[in-house]
């Protein structure tokens, strides 16, 4: 069985992890007292807490052609776990139990399951385990996709600092609108949180891939470019409903220093009225609310911000003719269009981008042609996932400026077909990437990321005298 995250409080995450690094920091020593104290004698202990509620039941509406069963998994975990949290007393945590049925087959649009989710409330020091079942009733809502025409880039601050307001976009119904952020945190632990609210009553599609918190910025890039184009092929949502002054969070981590959250969060709001997504930074165990309306943390100076329209980026084309010169196109060296032309902000490296590149295949030989489809890296340590003709393909740690090989055709005599491949920018990969083919064999070994030649290699242990200090 897959299994979601354990959710504690992180308030009080983070206030231990303070007090013991202060405790180390300052070399504080705690003494027993040098008379025991007495306990005072009661007569009957007062009951604690339970550590929080458990919902007996719950809706969850979704699309997807079909939604298979780990993503329904996946969304069931992230509806319980709103729906418990604002209710967890300090220091309880989420533990989710069986499923049944198990394991959970693909829903079709217009179809409906129930499913029964065991859950788990430990308790902290002061509050009561709690133990119980919510039946989650499971709608597939036949809703078309809807490609998104705006993409909102939030990386900058790429490093929080501080706590405020990170970013603020508005998406009017009936259109559609991309956010893609990158962060990492410095110094104290803080939370971050992506919100929607609306002013009426609205309802919203939401495709969302998220990674981190994690120290390897490159494994938490790639993870959000693999796991979104495949939710947009399926067309696998979420649709929720806002009501007006209640906040909804998509997306809630604790970030300990040094480590990174990304995430691409596809919204379209489908009645009601305008939805304003937001990215706020706060300290531990804060409340995001309280940012939503204030002003914007500083720009950190790299200018990688703002708004960017979509609108036929992204789309590459060209022709191979077997017998003929290579062919490739280039991506990831510009940023699409902001639009306020006034804003100095740039998507340099189209980050949050998914690029479509078609090539028109020609062999008008007598014989067939085997040729190669390959990626070259040209800015630095590049990781990649191609959706090729509906086949996923992922590459391992391009690095050398040189072509790596992913994919083979053979190309019939006297024939005319097409290839295309979609993919995504990942967060922590650097651009821009060649992409085309080629009758010359490239290159077969594309390293593993954790590989000793890959971009995150293992660490190596320090020698032993260094050990031993």
């Amino acid at each position: 069985m897959p299994f979601c995250r354990e959710r504690v409080h992180s308030a009080w995450v983070a206030l231990l992890a303070f007090a013991l690094a202060a405790t180390l920091r300052l070399g504080i020593a705690v003494a027993q007292p040098a008379t025991p104290v007495a306990p005072t004698p009661v007569s009957e202990a007062a009951p604690m807490p339970v550590a929080g509620v458990i919902p007996a039941t719950l809706a969850l509406h979704v699309t997807g052609s079909p939604a298979d069963g780990a993503f329904l998994y996946a969304q069931i975990c992230a509806a319980l776990e709103r729906a418990i949290r604002p209710t967890l007393r300090p220091g309880a945590s989420i533990h989710f139990g069986s499923v049944v049925p198990w394991p959970l087959v693909p829903l079709d649009p217009g179809y409906r399951i129930s499913a029964t989710v065991g859950v788990t409330l430990d308790g902290g020091s002061d509050s009561e385990p709690v133990d119980g079942f919510t039946q989650v009733l499971i709608e597939n809502e036949p809703v078309a996709p809807v490609t998104p025409s705006v993409l909102f880039l939030s990386d900058d601050p790429e490093y929080l600092q501080g706590e405020g307001l990170v970013f603020g976009g508005r998406v009017e119904v009936g259109h559609a609108a991309r956010l893609y952020y990158y962060h990492s945190d410095t110094g104290i632990p803080r939370d971050l949180d992506v919100v929607l609210t609306a002013a009426v009553p609205s309802q919203v599609q939401i495709t969302e891939s998220a990674a981190g918190p994690d120290l390897d910025a490159m494994s938490v890039g790639h993870t959000v470019s693999k796991e979104l184009p495949s939710f947009e092929a399926q067309n696998e949502s979420v649709i929720v409903d806002l009501e007006p002054g209640v906040p909804f969070v998509v997306r809630h981590d604790l970030l300990f220093a040094d480590e990174v959250v990304a995430g691409a969060v596809d919204l379209h709001p489908l009645s009601g009225g305008p939805v304003k997504v937001s990215v706020v930074s706060s300290l531990a165990g804060g409340k995001a609310e309280t940012y939503l309306n204030g002003p914007r943390l500083p720009y950190d100076g790299h200018n990688r911000h703002g708004i960017f329209s979509l609108d036929g980026y992204g789309e590459l084309a060209s022709t191979f003719t077997a017998g003929g010169p290579d062919v490739a196109v280039k991506y990831g060296y510009t940023s699409p269009p902001n639009v306020d032309p006034g804003d100095a902000g740039r998507d340099l490296g189209a980050y949050g981008v998914v690029h479509r590149i078609t090539f028109k295949l020609v062999n008008p030989t007598d014989v067939p042609h085997l040729i190669y489809l390959y990626e070259k890296p040209l800015g630095g340590s590049v990781r990649s996932t191609f959706f090729v003709d509906g086949q996923r393909k992922e590459v391992g740690c391009a690095r050398l400026e040189q072509p790596y090989w992913f994919m083979t055709y053979v190309l019939p005599p006297h024939s005319v077909s097409a290839s295309t491949t979609r993919t995504m920018t990942d967060g922590g990969s650097s651009y821009p990437v060649e992409f085309g083919t080629t009758e010359t064999r490239p290159a077969v070994y594309t390293p593993p990321i954790n590989a000793s030649d890959g971009c995150s290699p293992p660490r190596a242990a320090p020698p032993e005298s260094e050990a031993s200090q």
